[in-house]
């Protein structure tokens, strides 16, 4: 059924194309004049040649209902080259389209639009708006300064030669440059294309100043055109100048004969000869590798730099793809007779690479946290049963970091800052131990009731670290302190009134006792951030860090601290008297605290 479809689709499409080949020609049996200098018309195609467009067309469509869009586009495009046909156009452009092929599905496009007349509306409205979208995604190359007749080779396409007659059209992206000249050095640069946007690509040719010779032969004696480097630089046999170094050479007849690439290594002042046999080629491979530019090898055989498509024999056949700071893959792939193979390759990126190391810079960072702990521990806040409560400890920490970070990313540097945590703890079985010398407090023993402590730990930060960044666009820092925070703790205790207290039932008022006892921790510190680049120097980062404080000298209160005691009577009388608190540890060991904040970084 769908053969009987496609063939009266195909009928329909040479009746129009007839018809407007006619119209384009005149009336039958006349000839429209020709100016001086204008070209001959292209030949009419033969009945052969439509039958083998034809049959490229059927098999095309059969290849975009399994949706194998590159195979689909080769099809149309080799049909359209024998015979041109609005569907075969329309069709290998939206094949493309689909390959984000962009360049080239927007010149097909446009061909469509620009070689027929008479398109169906919905046809013409879908290339138009094709065209309108593409034009957003597709910038021009300018090259600039290249000697005349140099080949342009774009991500190993052969582009025409220099000066181009038309704009060098491509997708958005980074693509590779190569121009290539007999008697030059190979000049070769990587350009970042904006879509919508022309970029110049000023290039200069440098004389070779060692060269060799080249030459090429097929054994049977038959002429085929002679690839080197992706470029026809001749037919067989050829001999010309190459500079010194490795090259690929290809031989390419009519259909499918032709050689596999092969490999000549050309030698300073000497004479290089490679003999080849034509076969026929019986399958076909495209390679396209992500990054755009990453170097081919088929069966060996450097291929050159970017997409490749290129017949081979039928068989097994080993492909490499390279890129420096990638780490490289290899596939076998067999391929049988008739097979057009699509193989894309994404080389992952290796982190370690020579490539992706920045040069050593200092750096300078700054960031602020809120420290958070479920207890500063000691006898305070950490001892207490299920009868006590406490806060969630708060706090504040600022810190400054200054260090040298080497080309792969590690770093060494020092760390000053502040650190402030604030926690309150509620104990019902608080107690007070009167004075013995106090002879006012000589009628009541030691007292109980709730104590309501308010902790503040405090102090300056100082120490070393040792980090290791990767990522670039977003990227992510693992940091590793340690040092000493050195400061104090002052707690501030009230004790609620002892009623029931004393032998004759008074009451017994503590007054509130604050104390401030010096401390000093060895701190541990492991920190993960992310962060976002805003250009080559800045860096905006978020993260969080965990701080362990162990104890240097353990900070208590002061049993020696005499505190105010009243002492009120049944009977409206009121004695003063003295009384002491235990020497409770203010914190414990290791204090632990973890601390989300945002920072900056600078790097020069």
């Amino acid at each position: 059924m769908r053969g009987a479809v496609a063939a009266m689709l195909w009928a329909a499409l040479v009746a129009a194309h007839s018809a407007r080949a006619q119209e384009s020609a005149g009336a039958p049996g006349t000839s429209a004049p020709r100016e001086h200098g204008e070209e001959p018309e292209e030949t009419a195609p033969s009945e052969e040649q439509k039958e083998q467009a034809r049959w490229h067309f059927e098999k095309g469509l059969a290849l975009e209902e399994q949706q194998a869009w590159a195979a689909a586009a080769a099809e149309f495009k080799i049909s359209r080259k024998l015979y041109p046909t609005r569907n075969a156009t329309f069709l290998a452009a939206r094949c493309l389209q689909r390959l984000q092929r962009y360049d080239e599905s927007l010149e097909m496009y446009e061909a469509f639009l620009r070689e027929f007349s008479n398109l169906p509306p919905d046809d013409m409205a879908a290339a138009q708006a094709s065209v309108d979208e593409l034009r957003a995604l597709v910038g021009t190359l300018d090259i600039i300064g290249a000697k005349p007749g140099a080949a342009i080779v774009v991500d190993g396409v052969d582009r025409g030669d220099y000066p181009p007659v038309n704009p060098i059209r491509v997708g958005a992206g980074i693509h590779t440059v190569r121009i290539l000249k007999e008697g030059y050095a190979p000049f070769e640069t990587r350009v970042e294309v904006a879509g919508g946007r022309t970029e110049p690509v000023p290039v200069k040719l440098v004389v070779l100043a060692e060269s060799g010779r080249l030459k090429v032969t097929e054994r049977s004696g038959l002429k085929l055109d002679v690839l080197v480097d992706g470029e026809i630089v001749g037919q067989t046999p050829w001999e010309g100048l190459l500079s010194v170094g490795h090259h690929s050479v290809v031989l390419r007849g009519e259909k499918s004969l032709g050689t596999g690439p092969a490999a000549a290594r050309v030698e300073a002042r000497q004479l290089t000869s490679l003999s080849l046999r034509a076969e026929e080629l019986e399958a076909m491979l495209s390679v396209d590798p992500t990054p755009a530019g990453a170097t081919v090898f088929i069966d060996g055989v450097s291929v050159g730099g970017g997409s490749w498509e290129g017949a081979l024999r039928a068989g097994a056949h080993r492909v490499e793809v390279r890129e420096d700071g990638f780490k490289p893959v290899t596939r076998q792939l067999p391929l049988a007779r008739g097979q057009r193979a699509e193989l894309p390759i994404v080389l992952e990126r290796d982190e370690d690479a020579a490539r992706w190391q920045e040069p050593s810079k200092l750096t300078f960072d700054v960031s602020v946290g809120l420290p958070l702990t479920w207890s500063l521990g000691g006898d305070v806040a950490g001892a207490c049963g299920d009868t006590c409560s406490r806060s969630v400890g708060i706090g504040g920490l600022g810190l400054f970091h200054a260090g040298y970070e080497l080309g792969w990313r590690m770093g060494f540097g020092v760390t000053l800052g502040y650190l402030v945590a604030f926690q309150k703890a509620t104990n019902p079985a608080g107690a007070i131990t009167p004075l013995s010398r106090d002879t006012s407090a000589a009628s009541f023993g030691p007292a109980q009731g709730e104590a309501v402590d308010r902790l503040r730990l405090h102090g300056l930060v100082a120490g070393g670290a040792v980090s290791y960044r990767r990522g670039d666009r977003f990227p992510i820092l693992g940091r590793f302190g340690l040092g000493a925070v050195l400061g104090s703790v002052r707690a501030r205790r009230e004790l609620a009134e002892l009623k029931e207290a004393t032998t004759d039932g008074a009451v017994v008022e503590v007054h509130p006792a604050e104390h401030t006892a010096t401390a000093s921790y060895f701190y541990l510190s492991p920190e993960a951030r992310v962060g976002v680049r805003l250009g080559e120097r800045f860096e905006l980062s978020a993260g969080a860090q965990v701080l362990l404080l162990f104890a240097l000298s353990q900070p208590r209160f002061d049993d020696r601290k005499e505190i105010g005691l009243s002492h009120h009577q049944l009977d409206g009388g009121r004695k003063a008297g003295l009384g002491t608190y235990p020497a409770d540890a203010l914190t414990g060991s290791p204090v632990f605290l973890i601390a989300p904040s945002i920072g900056a970084r600078y790097a020069f």
